[in-house]
């Protein structure tokens, strides 16, 4: 018994040294070396660019452009770019980083992959959000993600075991993903048990939000039998959010995408795919506009806060916040990347980082921008 509690206390004692860790990444791997790997599926730029233009700043507008210049001359941004209603607000770029590098996502790929789903789901390749994922998927059969709904998916809320860090189940998964040939596959067969409540009871599907990249490699073998992961993605989100330059995701060794953070393009690009997401949600096809309404509002709450503390809950691998009263949804990545979106004003902040310890002060931007009339 002595020796079971000791075993206890040492893993509560390694995860909270790891929650206390600050998130640090390698800025040269960020800003462009990650879409230098072969393990990567390429799309190209459109012919047709959404163009961008500046916009003529009011003086409320100068006083957001002189924070935003703050915080990427104090702090380890390596990019911020400012865009409301489709014009440029601020924007500007800290080596190693540049306007043309491909800028890595780390987890801000799993809000994408939602929207891919919701493609699939409003083109009636998948039936119902509520089907079971091995319906779709059978490699999926006899874990718990495949006996999830595809909505407890989308939510981090399949049942299976949270997390240890970063949304990993164990530490280096990312890394056998994309460095050793680890399948996705293989990870989510070996880590496809259920967890159990304080209780002793079955965790059931739906019930709590979990952050964890599993969920999202399930999602993408959904996908992928529902009509292609990739070839979905680039004939909805990416041509429709009509980008200047190539783009790249990340795939492990059967050509499975690494969904849950693996994604780099250009911070324009970013700034692009955030206008398509709002696009979806106010003027898309009735589907898409109940979709993107669910994908971006909270689902469930951010209970136990012991990630994303900021966000007060989790719409379809989306963070949704309400910073001084005003409501906006997050794609979020490990090390300081963020492209926050307030749907009402129509206003995107594109941030790039490698070190993720001067959050709060992006959040204070962006709620005193959403306050800017």
């Amino acid at each position: 018994m002595k020796k079971m509690i000791v075993l206890i206390f040492m893993q509560v004692a390694f995860e909270l040294a790891i929650a206390e860790e600050i998130a640090t990444v390698n800025p040269e791997r960020h800003s462009g070396g990650f879409a230098k790997l072969t393990n990567n599926k390429i799309f190209p730029p459109s012919a047709d660019p959404i163009p961008l233009p500046n916009k003529t700043l009011t003086e409320g507008d100068k006083n957001i452009a002189n924070l935003a210049n703050q915080i990427i001359d104090s702090n380890a941004t390596t990019s911020i770019l400012l865009i409301e209603k489709g014009e440029i607000v601020f924007e500007k770029y800290k080596l190693p980083a540049g306007i043309y590098s491909p800028l890595f996502s780390q987890s801000m790929s799993k809000s994408l992959t939602a929207y891919t789903i919701g493609n699939l789901l409003c083109e009636g390749k998948i039936k119902s959000l509520d089907d079971r994922a091995d319906f779709y998927a059978p490699e999926l059969k006899g874990t718990v993600f495949g006996e999830a709904k595809i909505k407890d998916l989308l939510t981090m809320s399949s049942g299976a075991k949270d997390a240890i860090t970063s949304g990993q189940t164990y530490l280096g998964e990312w890394q056998d993903i994309v460095f050793k040939g680890i399948t996705t596959e293989e990870i989510l067969k070996k880590y496809g048990q259920r967890d159990v409540t304080f209780f002793g009871s079955p965790l059931a599907g739906g019930a709590e939000f979990r952050y964890k990249a599993v969920d999202t490699y399930a999602l993408e073998h959904v996908a992928d039998h529902a009509g292609g992961f990739f070839a979905t993605f680039e004939n909805t989100v990416w041509k429709e959010s009509r980008p200047q330059s190539s783009g790249y995701w990340l795939h492990d060794s059967s050509k499975h995408a690494q969904s849950a953070s693996g994604t780099s393009f250009i911070a324009r690009d970013w700034g692009r795919l955030a206008m398509y997401s709002l696009n979806e949600l106010k003027r898309g096809s009735t589907c898409m506009q109940n979709f993107m309404r669910e994908a971006t509002s909270e689902q469930l709450p951010n209970s136990s806060k012991r990630v994303g503390k900021a966000f007060k809950g989790y719409g379809y691998q989306t963070w949704i916040a309400n910073f001084g009263g005003k409501n906006s949804y997050w794609w979020v990545g490990y090390g300081g990347q963020r492209v926050g979106i307030d749907p009402q004003s129509e206003k995107i902040i594109v941030l790039t980082s490698y070190r993720e310890d001067y959050m709060g002060t992006v959040y204070k931007l962006f709620s005193s921008w959403q306050d800017n009339r």
